[in-house]
């Protein structure tokens, strides 16, 4: 058995069905296609092996592949589609066109917003060791699927798949219609060759030297008919749509209109995939939450009014029902990155609420489709990948149900009351308000009275791989390095609407808390700009304690203090 395993960081794949006029198309091709993905492995040969003719081993692996239709594998998908307007200038006139003025052409790009990994597995194809050697080069090679903004991490699955998370699509062996049945371009078993992935049979000269004409200027003209392929009806997992399919849900347009927080409450948590050109560094973690909840703020008025109110949404005191007992139960905003994704870019929007929205605040949170930040050059697209009355059993944050000895920071956390005034030239510091006193003060109020240790975790440890600076360093005061060592510039949460609310900047620190005993935490996220994503605290259930000691610099026991 052979098993390919295809991971998106950005959580998106775009593809349009083969041989389909995208005016056409309603949703993109799903599942992927075996015959896109044979494609892409020549392609990663010619890309390696640039002005060489493919080896017998390249040959070989991509006939074996082509021989039988795979099993596909596939977590919960949500379709989603973006809008670009492209110059025409065919459709201009002889005087537009010396103005330099042209008409648009609308064009669509869809995607699917993908919850995990891809897998294609061939059950009956066992590789020869250096057949496989091939295919594990050959897939370094992949760097996106699709089109170019699906990018793509692919590798060979060593293990056997059994979660529930995985649904797998079958082939039923040729052309059915039925509802849990999907079409997929494949390469056709009874006849299928190596060049078939480039080229016609009929152009194919071997002597020649001269490269034959691209695969699809020769297909427009015989209806996207390529030799060696054919489509095939693939059964798709049991529940399909409903349980695979995250939509949009739709709700009758009532008779009178209630005001947005009045009914039941129908979620608790959303998940939203960020679709973005550009990768989202973790250090604007608080605009992009701060511009979802002012999305949701625009809305709210347009629908309601003004001085409509959501508790849920903002948790005025003013607005406070009666039945929110407790404090922090409106909604928290964290973008985080994907579980086990390297690169720490942000790539999910997590909204939990604890009190609980109604179907028309999740109708409101549902119309948001853009979300501009930075320069506004490549704005934040969300897209819904999940919504449910509570949250997951492995949500990636905190809501009292886990319990661990070893809590470490995700986010900065940023402490509630500034330990460091100026007065004049002169930088005055409060010992008993640093950061460290001022965590241990947050997690006491969450009545947390085991004792613990508070460490400091270096600020390097938390820089990746990628060569981005995913946080901003704190310029040291002269003669105060001990006091900000370690500390991040963060951009934080600033009370005020979206017009009059100017961006400020605090100190944050990293931190990790060993607990004497296992504690769980009832909030996720704690200090200044909780509810946006600063102060975000995981468990840490896989190391022991020394391990985790072993994985931290010595300097960063010289900061500590006792719970």
């Amino acid at each position: 058995m052979t098993t390919i395993q295809l991971t998106f960081p950005w959580g998106r794949y775009y593809a349009h069905p083969w041989g389909i006029n995208p005016t056409r198309l309603r949703e993109p091709e799903w599942p992927p296609s075996p015959w896109r993905l044979l494609r892409a492995l020549v392609s990663a040969w010619f890309r390696a092996h640039q002005g060489q003719v493919p080896d017998t081993h390249c040959i070989a692996l991509v006939e074996a592949l082509g021989r039988e239709l795979p099993d596909i594998g596939t977590g919960k998908v949500s379709f989603g589609n973006t809008v670009h307007w492209q110059p025409n200038y065919g459709a201009a006139g002889a005087e537009d066109r010396a103005d330099a003025s042209y008409k648009n052409t609308r064009h669509e790009n869809h995607f699917a917003a993908v919850a995990g990994a891809v897998f294609f597995r061939w059950k009956n194809v066992d590789l020869a060791p250096e057949l496989r050697r091939t295919l594990e080069a050959l897939l370094a090679e992949l760097t996106y699927f699709g089109r170019a903004e699906s990018l793509c991490l692919a590798e060979v699955c060593e293990t056997e798949l059994a979660s529930n998370d995985t649904g797998w699509c079958r082939p039923t062996g040729g052309r059915k219609i039925s509802a849990t049945c999907r079409d997929v371009f494949c390469p056709n078993p009874a006849d299928f060759r190596f060049t078939d992935l480039w080229s016609r049979r009929a152009n194919v000269a071997p002597d020649s030297p001269d490269a034959p004409p691209h695969l699809v200027d020769t297909l427009l003209s015989s209806d996207m008919k390529a030799d060696g392929a054919a489509w095939f009806s693939y059964q798709m997992p049991e529940g399909w749509p409903q349980k695979w399919v995250v939509r949009t849900p739709r709700t009758a347009k009532p008779v009178s209109k209630p005001g947005p927080s009045e009914g039941p409450k129908v979620a608790h948590y959303l998940c939203f995939s960020l679709q973005c050109r550009v990768p989202l560094l973790p250090k604007f973690i608080v605009p992009l939450s701060e511009g979802f909840r002012d999305e949701a703020s625009r809305h709210l008025r347009n629908s309601y009014g003004k001085d409509a109110p959501s508790f849920a949404f903002f948790g005025h005191p003013d607005h406070r029902p009666p039945d929110a007992v407790g404090d922090h139960q409106h909604a928290f905003y964290l973008p985080m990155s994907a579980p086990g994704d390297p690169s720490g870019f942000l790539s999910n929007l997590h909204i939990w609420c604890p009190y609980g929205f109604t179907q028309a605040e999740i109708e409101i949170l549902l119309r948001i489709n853009r979300l501009n930040w930075g320069s506004r050059k490549y704005p934040v697209r969300p897209v819904l990948s999940a919504l449910a009355k509570e949250p997951p059993s492995d949500a990636p944050f905190s809501m009292g149900r886990t319990t661990s000895r070893l809590w470490r920071s995700a986010s900065p956390f940023v402490p509630p009351r500034y330990f460091y005034r100026r007065d004049g030239n002169r930088l005055t510091l409060k010992t008993k308000d640093q950061p460290e006193f001022q965590l241990i003060e947050c997690l006491r109020a969450l009545g947390i009275e085991t004792a613990g240790e508070v460490r400091r975790i270096p600020l390097d440890s938390e820089q990746t791989a990628t060569g981005q600076t995913l946080w901003e360093i704190v310029r040291t005061p002269v003669g105060e390095e001990e006091h900000f060592r370690d500390a991040t510039n963060v951009s934080v949460h600033r009370p005020g609407s979206s017009a009059t609310r100017g961006r400020e900047r605090r100190v944050g620190v990293f931190f990790e808390v060993e607990f004497k005993e296992p504690v769980a935490l009832r909030v996720p996220t704690l200090g200044h700009s909780s509810h946006f994503g600063l102060g975000l605290f995981q468990p840490i259930m896989s190391l022991g304690t020394a391990q985790l000691k072993e994985g931290v610099s010595d300097k960063s026991t010289r900061n500590q203090s006792r719970l």
